[in-house]
């Protein structure tokens, strides 16, 4: 969902990790906000081309041993993302998703590779996997009768006036210098970017702008005049999509608070995430774009600010990687050299977090800080952070995006990636959450350490799992300890909340926690708020 990105709070990343076409999937995250399994591209309905004709099937006598057939695999599949798991999906599936990969490499046009034997690849996995993916009851691992927080919707459809809104990203904000902060969040359904105030929501609710399909909004001052702007990323279709629909988009913000809306950069896919960092060292905010796309579309894009030139500023754009499924694209000085980094989510069947070390001139040198086992390992976001307090800086990262699959897998959970100083980062599990899609870290019961929010998203319907009742939508986790956690449920069910943001929205002192939802049905408000009663 998005920045959240998963980064800030929102892909997600948006729902840019969305990967097939349901009324729910738009994107893939984000911040989303959209993936693969064994081919080299993301998920796409079964071809109906024949499989057979790259698969060569031999005759039993040919039948190749299991050494050389993991090593034609491992060939096969690895050379464009991780190998399939074989118990990242149960015996009774694997017939369709093998399917689905050789049918993936063969739409790619790539001729490079040779194809195992399709039939046998199929029976390697089906030996190899799980009769069915058993996930673990949710239960609270320490009931508290002391939990402070109470929920209530802070926004429904009525006030809205739209019944199913979708809510992106959500971001607490000042939008004017020296202004009190709103919630600003993104329709990405119906286009609307707006802001309220969740004390007094239907008397401060604003509408900023409409675009197609906004994603993510930033402030920043972009033109340098003294007066907040915002940077949205626009997805360009609710659905995912190849296309060329995306956009960057610059609400300018004006003296009478009204915003001119100016495309910055068009004729692009899906975009998740923008970030605004001056990366140049030259006095002006450049911006590093998570570009989604989604499977022959997407890439990480630098648009180089190079002033304004007949009152207009001018855009230099740069290719920082070329792979689909950028979610979140946060900008840090990761190393304290003075420079601007930045680290990026790539989903879709890459499944990596990395970091993007300036190296001066718009140049970058990529180190991985985490690569998932699987190609359907659901990434959904970021948020950077110091985790551990100990001055420099962590990823904390989820990921339960089913959208690709449709299957709860057992290792979607909550993570903390620490930085010890060097690359991969070390990766601590904090919990098991299906369909989580955004983590936040805030310290919400005045202790002094981190705790964590986080919330899910499931889509209607799960192959060969049902939502149970015993599932989290929305939980915060307690560090009781340096690095352990108590679970406290706050709504069980079914998840329908891809965005999360946490701050004082009350002024009292304590974190609240607000969640936006992609709303189907009329008990689910477009936003609700927990309101932490910690301090009275």
């Amino acid at each position: 969902m998005r920045p959240a990105t998963s980064a800030t709070s929102s892909i997600p990343p948006c729902l840019p990790t969305f990967r097939s076409a349901s009324k729910w999937v738009v994107a893939s995250v984000c911040f989303v906000l959209l993936v693969v399994i064994a081919g080299c591209e993301p998920q796409t309905p079964v071809s109906d081309k024949d499989p057979s004709k790259v698969s060569n099937e031999p005759t039993k006598s040919q039948k190749l041993s299991d050494t050389e057939l993991k090593r034609q695999i491992d060939a096969f599949c690895g050379a464009c993302h991780g190998v399939p798991l074989p118990e990242s999906f149960p015996k009774s599936a694997w017939h369709e998703e093998v399917n689905k990969g050789f049918n993936f490499y063969l739409e790619s046009g790539r001729s490079d590779l040779v194809s195992p034997p399709m039939v046998e690849v199929v029976e390697w996995y089906v030996a190899r996997a799980p009769r069915e993916l058993v996930i673990a009851r949710q239960d609270d691992l320490e009931t508290s009768p002391k939990v402070p927080f109470r929920f209530e919707p802070a926004l429904t459809a009525v006030e809205l006036t739209k019944a199913n809104t979708a809510v992106a990203s959500l971001a607490w904000r000042p939008l004017t210098i020296g202004g009190k902060p709103e919630l600003l969040f993104c329709d990405m359904r119906f286009g609307g970017v707006k802001a309220f105030q969740p004390t007094d929501p239907k008397s401060s609710l604003r509408v900023i702008s409409f675009l197609e399909n906004p994603c993510h909004a930033e402030t920043c001052d972009l033109d340098g005049d003294g007066i907040l702007d915002l940077l949205v990323a626009d997805l360009g279709s609710f659905l995912p999509q190849d296309h060329a629909k995306g956009a960057v988009v610059w609400l300018r913000g004006k003296a009478d608070g009204a915003y001119e809306q100016i495309v910055l950069q068009d004729q692009v896919g899906r975009v998740a995430d923008i970030e605004p960092a001056d990366f140049d060292n030259d006095g002006d905010l450049d911006l590093v774009v998570a570009e989604f796309g989604w499977r022959k579309t997407g890439r990480i894009l630098l648009l180089e600010n190079l002033g304004a030139k007949e009152g207009r500023l001018e855009f230099s754009r740069h290719v920082i990687d070329g792979r689909h499924g950028s979610i979140h694209v946060p900008a840090v000085d990761l190393d304290g050299d003075g420079q601007l980094d930045f680290i990026a989510v790539v989903s879709q069947e890459h499944e990596t977090i990395d970091a993007f070390l300036n190296q001066g001139g718009l140049k970058f040198a990529r180190q991985t800080i985490f690569r998932g086992p699987d190609p359907t390992y659901g990434s959904t976001g970021i948020q950077v952070i110091d985790f551990d307090a100990d001055g420099d800086l962590d990823c904390l990262a989820t990921n339960g995006d089913m959208f690709d699959t449709f299957y709860l897998k057992p290792y979607h959970g909550v993570r903390w990636f620490e930085n010890r100083g060097e690359f991969p980062w070390t990766e601590h599990f904090l919990a098991e959450m299906p369909g989580v899609h955004r983590a936040l870290a805030g310290d919400l019961d005045g202790d002094g350490d981190l705790d964590i929010a986080a919330c899910s998203l499931f889509p209607d319907s799960i192959a060969g799992n049902q939502i149970r009742p015993d599932f989290d939508a929305v939980l915060w986790l307690e560090q009781t300890e340096p690095g352990q956690f108590r679970r406290h449920s706050l709504r069980k069910g079914h998840g329908r909340f891809p965005s999360l943001e946490l701050a004082d929205f009350d002024a009292d002192g304590d974190l609240d926690i607000a969640v936006g939802a992609i709303r189907e049905d009329e008990q689910t408000p477009t936003v609700g708020v927990f309101w932490n009663d910690r301090i009275p």
